[in-house]
């Protein structure tokens, strides 16, 4: 989890959002991400997706069974249909999209577990892990206008 809580400040400190994943198997890190919705110009490129995108592309794999995913805050809505759909079999994550949105002022949104769990398949969720190291991180970066960072990110790139 702290490595987790590492890759989020790396994010941070890169100018992206304070979002990491980690990606393990046989209690080995196979992969990790850092949010990349400025980097790449789309408001899809969570930290979570990216991983479990190009995790999959590049070993050819169309399911995460038997994988571990670690998030420094809990997923989207978006990012727990991905985790769903691909079948990892276990999700950690820190701090919970309640105490994220109360530091970033955000809207409250759905829980993860509400939306992974969907079907058959229920894959273990454990949450809440080191939140106070996870809460410091957040409280460390300033939220402001993502559209705004896109196009400071942008403009430096080119100039």
């Amino acid at each position: 989890m702290r490595l987790t809580y590492q890759v989020a400040r790396q994010s941070a400190k890169s100018g992206f959002d304070p979002f990491g994943a980690i990606l393990v198997k046989d209690n080995r890190v196979v992969a990790t991400s850092i949010d990349k919705c400025i980097q790449y110009s789309d408001p899809t490129s969570h930290a979570e997706l990216v991983l479990i995108s190009e995790y999959c592309r590049e070993n050819q794999l169309i399911s995460l069974e038997g994988y571990t995913m670690y998030c420094n805050v809990e997923p989207c809505v978006m990012c727990s249909g991905a985790i769903h759909w691909s079948r990892i079999s276990r999700l950690v994550y820190g701090v919970s999209q309640a105490d994220l949105q109360k530091v970033s002022k955000g809207k409250l949104k759905p829980r993860c577990k509400d939306l992974i769990n969907i079907g058959h398949k229920k894959i273990e969720i454990l949450e809440g892990v080191l939140v106070e190291e996870g809460l410091r991180i957040l409280k460390e970066y300033p939220f402001k206008s993502k559209k705004e960072r896109h196009l400071a990110y942008h403009l430096k790139k080119k100039g």
